[in-house]
Order: structure tokens, then sequence, then C-alpha cells
């Protein structure tokens, strides 16, 4: 009875100590992520509930995050927070509403809406939007972005 309690402490010994290694995890398939913060403005003023997404062609990878009340945001990769990988980004900035235009009569059926931006259209597209971004290991990695009409 001994050996076989002697063998099972020293099996979660060994378990827990290699949990407890104090380097973080990589995933495989996963790229190593660098916090990422930053604040969004529309002519000096935050905006509260935009959406900021980082696009690196290099990576085929999205990085997104939510504004708060005073504009500030981090980016999320793979766990909330995580920030993103190091690289250069394209940046866009996009908030919506979204409007019930008619209501259904049936619960099955979704009612009519119409989503409206509320900032310049400009910035809700990669393609459209100028704001880019370096992610660099060491680096302070945070970008303030001050939109403008």
């Amino acid at each position: 009875m001994f050996r076989i309690q002697s063998a099972l402490l020293l099996i979660l010994t060994a378990a827990t100590l290699g949990c407890g290694s104090g380097k973080p995890n990589l995933i495989p398939g996963r790229s190593p992520t660098i916090p990422v913060q930053g604040k969004i403005t529309l002519e000096g003023a935050p905006i509260e509930g935009a959406t900021v997404m980082f696009f690196c062609e290099k990576l085929k990878i999205t990085s997104y995050g939510k504004t708060d009340a005073t504009g500030q945001y981090q980016l999320t990769t793979y766990e909330p927070g995580d920030g993103a990988p190091a690289g250069h980004y394209q940046v866009s900035v996009k908030k919506v509403e979204q409007t019930i235009i008619q209501p259904s009569d049936h619960p099955a059926i979704p009612p009519k809406s119409k989503t409206s931006q509320l900032l310049p259209p400009q910035y809700s597209d990669f393609k459209s939007s100028d704001l880019k971004a370096v992610v660099a290991e060491g680096g302070t990695n945070a970008f303030q972005f001050n939109l403008s009409p």
C-alpha cells in the first residue's frame, strides 16, 4: 500500500512541476502574442463601443479590440487581452448601429433592420484606411489613432 501511495505522490509532484515552469505555454499553430493597447478618438473626442481590427497580411491573422468609454482598447488574438503577434498591420475602426425598421409578426422570422456606420466610412475597411501599426517585441505597442471626417 505504501508503494502505491508513494508512486501516486511522485506522479502528482512531477505533473505539478511540469505545469509551473513559468514560461508561457505555446500552442502549436499559434504565433506568440505581445500585449497591444491604444486609444481611438474622433477629432480628439474618445469613441466608445468602436471595434478596432489589426490585420497582418504576412501572417494572415486578425486581432481585435473594443473601445471603452475613454476610447481605450486592448487587442485579442487567441485569448482575451493577449495582444497580437509581432508584425506590420493595417488597422480598421468601425462602429455601427442596427435599427429595427419593421418588426416581425412570426418568432421564426427576424425583423427587418438597417445598419448605419457611425464613423467616417474610410476607416471601416483595411484597404481604404490609412491606419497602420508595427507590433514589435520589446516595443511600447501603444497605438493611438485620431480619426477625422
